[in-house]
Parts: structure tokens; sequence; C-alpha cells
């Protein structure tokens, strides 16, 4: 779970200074569902890769519980790398997937993104499925419950 918060981190903060472009490290950016509730932030290279997606001004279903002790209760997240199995992200001191709304593309209904191993198809305006290399990943939706798998 560490790993996943860290390599958020980095990914992520990379990803808000270079706008979604390649650099050095690798690939990164983001993307949201066309109804604005579900945003991702991504991140591959160098063997590594990640996605992490939060429900936009809203918990996951059921809500996590509060586990944090040096971080912020976020509530909203869910990651995975570009193997294992996804996890739930209650705790973030980061913007995480919502941290460039500029370089933060709409995922249409049916679409997929695919980078590094993974994939995620917006099902409708208000859900998206996500999966890696192992076959292990989510789905979350808006308003509805999660799913790990």
């Amino acid at each position: 779970m560490r790993r996943i918060a860290l390599v958020t981190v980095l990914a992520l903060a990379l990803a808000a200074v270079s706008a979604g472009t390649a650099s050095a490290a690798g690939k990164n950016g983001f993307f949201k569902t066309s109804n604005n509730r579900i945003w991702c932030g991504w991140g591959y290279g160098g063997g590594t890769g990640f996605v992490v997606c939060g429900i936009k001004n809203g918990y996951l279903k059921p809500k996590p519980k509060n586990t944090c002790k040096h971080i912020d209760y976020v509530g909203n997240r869910i990651a995975f790398n570009a193997t294992g199995k996804a996890k739930i992200q209650p705790c973030a001191g980061d913007a995480g997937p919502f941290a460039n709304p500029k370089a933060t593309k709409v995922l249409a209904p049916g679409k997929t993104w695919s980078g590094g191993g993974m994939s995620c198809t917006a099902i409708k305006s208000s859900s998206v499925k996500c999966k890696n290399k192992s076959k292990h990943g989510f789905k979350m939706t808006t308003p509805g419950p999660y799913q790990l798998f």
C-alpha cells in the first residue's frame, strides 16, 4: 500500500508539472468520466505503472474506514499497479487524480485508455472499469458501490 501511495505521489506530481506529456521517467496523464465525477491519474515507465481513480466531491460506497494517522482521510480512491491487486486508498497527502484539471481528458462511454499493461474503460458516463496485466482491477461507479477483482 505504501508503494502505491509513494508511486502515486511522485508520478502525479510529475504529471502536474508536465501536463500529461512524456517525460524522461515515462508517460503519465489524467482522464475522467463524462459526468465529471470519477477522475483518474496514470503513469508508467521503467518497468512500473499505476492507475489511481477517485470520486470527485464524494466518497466510495461503502465508505472506507478512516485509518489515517499522518496524512489526510479522503475515502474516495482506489489504486493499483501494473501487476497485483487493486486496493482502497483511504488516505492521501496529495491531490492525486484531481491534480491537473486542465490536462484531464474526458474518457467517453465505451472508450478505453490503455498503457503500461493497464487499461480503463468508461462503461457509462458514471462508471469506469480498470484492469492490469495480472487481470486484477476495480470497477468504480457513482453513485453505486465499487468492486475489486
